[in-house]
């Protein structure tokens, strides 16, 4: 039997939300501002990424992870595919019938979905440079970032905060579609003023997550400004999304991709513009 070589970091049941009639994405590559298209198996992936190479000389399967995350994957796929049929034929307020094991599955997801990207794997590899003066190679890094996945107490913390969250949803309606990343989970400041890296130094921050084109799923910390939020748990929110508001919440995309921006339209012209201006305040004003 052929063994897995290619590891998504970006499941590709969440891919394939995003990719067009012909079950291909756009994607644009902010790195060399290239637009093209490709298939949710070819990208968000590298070779052998999550292979546990520390444990490998012991005997060890070193796919247990990469088998671990396929098993999950497939859990919150059947949970996540039942929401995003009822959520277009809901009212504004209808709320989503979320047991409370399926919560718990969802909000592991997100956590193990904000540590297993490349985008943490390389932060984590500039972390050990900087304590050691020296560059880390790629099994090294791989290393680094596996045991970081694996470890109980990290994930929990995280999945703790989003399983006590407020989560909301709001359908977009409008011309414009929600667009994913190869680092999809985004988060923003209390204000909506920015996008952040991280959750860890803003308690109040919360988690912006498209689910498909068409639906969002937020997160709301149950303090701060959100505090009042508690009576729309779990439900369709009554904001109507226009394309502004839709193309804002790209901009996280934009902001959080390692890479790679993903969609079902080959127009990134607002999220080109806003990647430009990635560490000026000239969208402050906008985002407020």
């Amino acid at each position: 039997m052929s063994l897995p070589k290619l590891h998504h970091y970006v499941p590709q049941f969440h891919l394939r939300r995003f990719a067009d009639d012909e079950r291909r994405l756009w994607a644009w590559d902010k790195r060399t501002d290239r637009i093209f298209r490709t298939s949710p198996g070819r990208i968000a992936a590298e070779k052998q990424f999550y292979r546990l190479t520390q444990y490998e000389a012991d005997g060890h399967d070193p796919l247990t992870m990469e088998k671990q995350l396929s098993e999950m994957e497939g859990e919150v796929s059947l949970i996540t595919d039942q929401w995003l049929e009822w959520l277009p034929q809901m009212k504004p307020l209808d709320k989503v019938p979320i047991p409370r094991i399926n919560r718990g599955i969802v909000a592991r997801y997100l956590a193990v979905q904000m540590l297993r990207t490349l985008d943490t794997r390389e932060l984590l590899s500039a972390i050990a440079e900087i304590d050691r003066g020296e560059p880390v190679d790629a099994r090294e890094a791989r290393e680094l970032h596996t045991e970081l996945i694996w470890d109980p107490h990290i994930v929990e913390r995280f999945a703790k905060r989003f399983r006590h969250s407020v989560w909301i949803f709001a359908r977009n309606d409008s011309a414009t579609p929600f667009m994913t990343s190869d680092n999809p989970i985004a988060f923003r400041s209390p204000d909506n003023r920015q996008w952040l890296r991280s959750l860890v130094l803003v308690p109040a921050a919360y988690v912006v997550f498209a689910m498909s084109p068409s639906i969002v799923l937020y997160c709301h910390p149950r303090v701060g400004p959100f505090r009042k939020l508690g009576k729309f748990a779990d439900c369709l929110s009554p904001v109507v999304l226009n394309d502004s508001m839709v193309e804002s919440e790209n901009s996280g995309q934009a902001f959080m991709a390692s890479r790679f921006v993903l969609s079902n339209q080959s127009d990134f012209k607002a999220e080109r513009a806003f990647a430009a201006t990635i560490g000026t305040d000239i969208y402050a004003p906008l985002l407020a």
